[in-house]
């Protein structure tokens, strides 16, 4: 298992769009990919999951990736953070 943990730079958070983003990565991996946040796990292989992580900008939020290509999945999901998920 690998943790890392990521900012949310986006001004928007984690809502819809990226939602959609972040699922569309995540679903290109075998291994599962959970967010730790406010003491909570949400699944980010799923829209919904990701939505109810309610993470804002700034937020500081825990990702462990655990499975046999949990490398490339957290390479994925961190150039998609740095990249704000395509936004401003």
């Amino acid at each position: 298992m690998i943790t890392r943990q990521f900012e949310v730079l986006n001004e928007l958070g984690l809502h819809a769009r990226v939602a959609s983003r972040i699922v569309r990565e995540t679903r290109k991996f075998e291994s599962s990919v959970i967010v730790k946040k406010d003491g909570r796990d949400f699944d980010l292989k799923n829209v919904t999951g990701v939505i109810t992580a309610n993470a804002k900008r700034g937020d500081i939020v825990t990702v462990e990736f655990s499975g046999l290509d949990e490398n490339d999945a957290a390479e994925g999901l961190e150039v998609l953070f740095k990249n704000k998920f395509g936004e401003k």
